[in-house]
């Protein structure tokens, strides 16, 4: 709506992950190099951890749009709220098994772990790396999955069958692989995504605007530092905050966005989505 007045050729800060307007702040930037060393480096498994907002899902999207074909399939959980053994099944399929192994998933995990580790040994025969993602992974609280994760990375073991698997969730993941000690010990790192700093949050807002083709400066410094304070510099809180603020700016004529309108708009926003900043 608010596109053709502030000069825009698309949303500058749209709702779910845009890795058409990534913008590389150091923060992103260092958690993708990261990844991508992990899976180039073939060491096997990594996690990404951060609180909500901070971008980790960008992140790994990003990350399975920059590497090369002999890293695929990509396979990207993105909602592993399933019991072991349709989770090991729901992978299974993705590398190319046989869909009935989803309806049949409640044969046992071992049957899935069976069939998927076939699937791994036969992109290894063609010379491909799979990369295995499970995001959210803070809530696989089962102690049986995440044992069950151990033993797949125990398929890296001679005779090696070349695979990632990658963890991506809450900093309350942390909290949950210190409980397992024989899964946290096969990780090369355990990565956080911290929230971006005061310059890194300008940086983030002015790249967000210049990939969307934006040539003005819509935000005052002060706008830019108020939107630090009050999104706690996280990612997801500054674009709902900026979305908005381009509206009501558009709507009331506005040449410059300052800080009072960004207090104004954080009014109209649900508390949840400045948690950062509480």
């Amino acid at each position: 709506m608010y596109r053709s007045y502030w000069g825009l050729s698309r949303p500058p800060f749209p709702a779910g992950p845009d890795t058409e307007g990534f913008v590389t702040c150091p923060p992103h930037r260092a958690a993708l190099l990261k990844l991508r060393h992990t899976i180039e480096a073939g060491l096997g498994a990594a996690a990404l951890i951060g609180e909500i907002g901070t971008g980790k899902t960008t992140v790994v999207t990003r990350l399975g749009e920059e590497l090369s074909e002999t890293f695929e399939p990509f396979v990207h959980v993105v909602f592993p709220l399933l019991n072991t053994a349709e989770l090991i099944a729901w992978m299974a399929v993705e590398l190319g098994a046989d869909q009935h192994l989803l309806e049949t998933a409640d044969d046992g995990a071992d049957v899935a772990l069976r069939v998927l580790r076939n699937q791994l040994t036969e992109w290894s025969r063609r010379d491909r790396h799979p990369v295995l993602v499970i995001d959210e992974a803070h809530v696989l609280n089962n102690s049986s999955t995440l044992e069950v994760l151990t033993l797949l990375l125990n398929f890296r073991n001679p005779p090696r069958i070349d695979f990632t698997l990658l963890l991506i969730g809450h900093t309350s993941l942390a909290g949950l692989l210190s409980r397992v000690p024989q899964l946290s010990d096969r990780l090369s790192l355990v990565s956080q995504l911290p929230p971006l700093s005061q310059s890194e949050t300008a940086d983030y807002v002015s790249g967000r605007l210049a990939a969307a083709g934006c040539t003005r400066t819509p935000f005052a410094p002060d706008a830019l530092a108020t939107l630090h304070t009050l999104s706690g510099g996280t990612p997801r809180a500054i674009g709902r905050l900026c979305d908005l603020a381009l509206l009501v700016g558009y709507a009331d004529g506005l040449d410059t966005i300052r800080g009072d309108h960004i207090h104004d708009v954080a009014l109209e926003l649900p508390r949840a989505v400045l948690r950062q900043a509480s």
